[in-house]
């Protein structure tokens, strides 16, 4: 299969390590992003979860060209940004295209119709996917409210979660767990605060937890007393500014917390969906613990076999955690399992495979 991936220039946590998979199966020659992502291939715009391809960009014309003559089986539409999305329009009044697929990877639950209308989308493949999370009758609310009753949408419409190149983890070697248990994120939901506040008031527990802000994060309403004291204190110190924000990690000191901690947390940030640091976690072999899967992901890991989950309000958290810390041979079998489970499914090249499949199978 040859596909067009078109891009836009900032990172996409689905997106971009699934172009990876794709040219891990399929070749650089047969996958193309368009316009020339920067960093996918440049080494100055490296980040540190992504490796790189060296590629030739391609010109717009070039891109044409190759459309006009049936160079591609797929155009893959890769995110909601401005500047693919003008490529799209673009290209699409000039030459016909072949069969579109539109990865969504924003951190919401709508689903476009505007798009699926202009363009004809064949395939919308979904990061933050609600259906069938919680029986009939929340997938009957999906389909009534998201997709307006469009069967055939519905029908054509998949989870793609996030994935992880797993050569992109460091590697430490052996490494001591002197962290009993670990959180880091962003204070993008008023439950990973609540989690610092809980892991912080554990008595005999060795705890690295804090969460940072920025100022999308205001908007969050905390309730009033210790949560709000302790997100008006962790404002304070980020002086609403990422660049100076002495609660977030640099990524090798990020990634040595996890690979040092017996259990680490991972909760949802401003979407439903597992976030990055939920395959991280497992993928540095640390058994990972985390509230209950608001979206669905294909094979996901399973409680008490590859991951432990807690309920969403939190009020179990501080037993799961102690119950782990006793229980060292569950807790090491978890982590085991877990990282297995999430070489076999969770890699950008698995990843890329279910992509693949699903678009052999529909198309």
């Amino acid at each position: 299969m040859r596909i067009l991936f078109l891009v836009h220039p900032l990172q996409d946590y689905v997106s971009d390590p699934l172009y990876q998979g794709l040219v891990r199966l399929l070749g650089q020659e047969n996958v193309v992003d368009y316009p020339s992502k920067a960093i996918l291939h440049d080494p100055s715009a490296k980040l540190w979860f992504l490796p790189q391809i060296p590629a030739r960009p391609h010109s717009e014309d070039e891109v044409q060209t190759l459309l006009a003559n049936g160079f591609f089986d797929l155009v893959c539409l890769a995110s909601y940004g401005p500047e693919n999305l003008l490529a799209m329009s673009r290209l699409h009044n000039r030459v016909k295209f072949p069969p579109i697929a539109y990865i969504d990877g924003a951190d919401d639950i709508r689903i476009r119709h505007e798009l699926v209308q202009r363009y004809s989308i064949s395939l919308y493949f979904k990061r933050d996917y609600v259906c069938g999370v919680r029986g009939r009758a929340s997938e009957f609310w999906a389909f009534a409210r998201l997709f307006r009753l469009n069967r055939a949408l519905f029908d054509r419409t998949f989870p793609l979660p996030l994935s992880i190149a797993i050569d992109a983890l460091p590697q430490f070697g052996p490494i001591p767990k002197q962290i009993d248990v670990s959180f880091t994120g962003r204070a993008s939901h008023p439950r990973r605060v609540r989690a610092v506040d809980i892991l912080s008031r554990m008595k005999g527990v060795t705890v690295s937890a804090a969460v940072y802000a920025s100022h999308e994060d205001r908007k969050y309403k905390l309730k009033a007393g210790g949560l709000q004291r302790l997100f008006t204190k962790i404002w304070d110190n980020t002086r609403a500014s990422e660049a100076d924000q002495g609660l977030k990690k640099v990524p090798g000191d990020y990634y040595r917390e996890i690979a040092a901690s017996k259990i680490a947390l991972a909760l949802r940030g401003g979407g439903r969906c597992p976030s990055l640091r939920y395959f991280e976690i497992v993928g540095m072999g640390t058994m990972l613990l985390s509230d209950m899967p608001e979206t669905l992901t294909p094979n996901d890991f399973v409680d008490r076999r590859h991951a432990v989950f807690c309920r969403r309000d939190l009020v179990n958290l501080d037993a799961l955690v102690r119950h782990y810390l006793r229980e060292e041979g569950e807790r090491e079998a978890i982590a085991a399992e877990g990282h297995a489970h999430l070489l076999k499914y969770h890699t950008c090249e698995r990843r890329a495979e279910y992509f693949l499949d699903i678009c052999r199978r529909v198309l």
